[in-house]
C-alpha cells in the first residue's frame, strides 16, 4: 500500500459525497484504475460517477454582496473627483473580491457589469441626453460606457494581482 492509497482512502468518502474538486476526483479516477488495493476497497461499492457543480460558478449571498459593492462605488467614485480614493477603493474591492473567490474572471465580471450597468443608467437619467435617440447616440452610449466600465475594471484587476502576489508570500 502506497502513500497515494492512504490519501485515496481518505478521500473516498468525500468522492462518494461529490464534494471534491475536478482535479482532485481525476486523481482518485486515474488512482483506482492502476491501483489494485484501492479497486478492492470500492469493489463492494463501485464509484459513482460524480456530477461536478463547482460552487465558484453558482449565484451565491455572497455574490451579491460584491456586486452591491460594486455598485456603491461605481456609485462613489469618479475619475474626475478623488483620484487616490477612486485608484485605492477600487484596487482593494479588486484584491478583497481576489481572496475571496480566488478567481480573476470573477474580479473582472464583478467589478466590470455593475459599472457599465451604472453608466448607462447615469447618462440616460442626465437631463443632458437626448430624448430622441439615434443608433449613433446608443453607439456612443454604449461605448462611453465600456470605457468607463474598464477604467473601474483595470484598477480591480491591479488589486486582484497584488492579492496574488500576497498569497505567493503567505503560503
Amino acid at each position: 500500500m502506497s502513500q497515494e492509497c492512504s490519501i485515496v482512502e481518505d478521500l473516498l468518502p468525500l468522492y462518494k459525497k461529490q464534494a471534491l474538486q475536478a482535479d482532485t476526483v481525476n486523481f482518485i479516477e486515474q488512482h483506482v484504475a492502476c491501483c489494485e488495493h484501492c479497486q478492492q476497497l470500492t469493489y463492494a461499492q463501485p464509484l459513482p460517477k460524480p456530477t461536478i457543480l463547482p460552487f465558484k460558478q453558482t449565484l451565491s449571498f455572497f455574490h451579491v454582496i460584491f456586486i452591491v459593492l460594486s455598485f456603491m462605488f461605481a456609485l462613489n467614485s469618479s475619475l474626475l473627483g478623488n483620484h487616490l480614493g477612486f485608484v485605492v477603493s477600487y484596487a482593494l474591492f479588486g484584491c478583497l473580491t481576489y481572496l475571496f473567490y480566488k478567481n480573476s474572471w470573477i474580479v473582472f465580471i464583478i467589478s466590470f457589469i455593475p459599472v457599465f450597468v451604472w453608466a448607462i443608467v447615469d447618462n440616460v437619467m442626465s437631463p443632458l441626453y437626448i430624448a430622441k435617440t439615434s443608433l449613433s447616440d446608443i453607439g456612443t452610449l454604449l461605448l462611453g460606457a465600456t470605457f468607463i466600465a474598464i477604467l473601474h475594471t483595470i484598477f480591480a484587476l491591479l488589486g486582484s494581482a497584488l492579492a496574488i502576489i500576497l498569497r505567493k508570500f503567505f503560503r
